[in-house]
């Protein structure tokens, strides 16, 4: 079955014309893979074993539910979340490298969340429309650039290039909002100019509770996206 058809026969039960009405709850969403099941199904997907692409896909929607529902601010919008979501969880499963020294679940939340923004940002009221025949104003010599004058790269790779360098350009004007010591824990915790660390590797550096450094995490994490939210109007 295609893998489309198979993520909505597990996520979708009905709708009426206008809103999704049930969205099936986590008692039907598949269970995550142990740390085996995962690296069975990871070691496999290297020899090119469809299934077992599959199979990670099918068993991490429950994080792309999970994240989906952090940026839902209307029921009608929680399908194109989760569609979008899915797309990024696509992407990780197939770019995952077990190599990197980072678990597949925090690689396949980064790729869920870029997507889901990448997403609400197109949605929204944009200060500046760009087009590959427009200036962008992002020359720091004060000089105009075309994203057509880059040459021998594809519309597409310009494009996504385009869109981390705005993703990283939006989160780093958003941490100037935190203490000194948020922006630390978050650079920690998400490997921004920092070595990834755990929540337990980051208590240890600071002589603080896990469970503390946790409710701190969420906390900075709200106060950063209502900052991106202001920041982009």
């Amino acid at each position: 079955m295609n893998i489309w058809k198979r993520l909505w026969a597990f996520l979708f039960r009905y709708r009426d014309h206008q809103e999704v009405l049930y969205i099936q709850g986590n008692d039907v969403l598949p269970q995550p893979l142990s740390k085996d099941e995962e690296l069975a199904a990871l070691i496999a997907l290297e020899d090119g074993d469809e299934e077992a692409r599959n199979t990670l896909i099918e068993h991490n929607l429950r994080l792309v539910v999970y994240i989906a529902k952090r940026y839902e601010t209307n029921p009608i919008f929680m399908e194109d979340l989760i569609s979008i979501g899915s797309i990024g969880l696509i992407k990780a499963v197939n770019t995952f490298k077990r190599d990197k020294n980072i678990k597949l679940v925090t690689y396949a939340s980064r790729c869920i969340e870029n997507e889901i923004l990448m997403y609400l940002r197109k949605k929204s009221r944009r200060k500046v429309e760009v087009s590959f025949d427009e200036p962008l104003n992002v020359d720091y010599d004060g000089n105009e650039l075309l994203l057509s004058d880059i040459l021998g790269t594809d519309d597409d790779v310009v494009t996504k290039e385009f869109e981390r360098n705005e993703n990283k350009r939006e989160l780093l004007d958003a941490m100037k909002c935190l203490k000194e010591r948020e922006r630390q824990i978050l650079q920690m915790r998400y490997g921004i100019e920092h070595e990834e660390l755990t929540q337990k590797d980051i208590a240890s550096r600071l002589g603080i509770s896990q469970s503390y450094i946790s409710r701190l995490e969420k906390r900075i994490i709200h106060k950063l996206k209502n900052q991106m939210k202001q920041n982009n109007g």
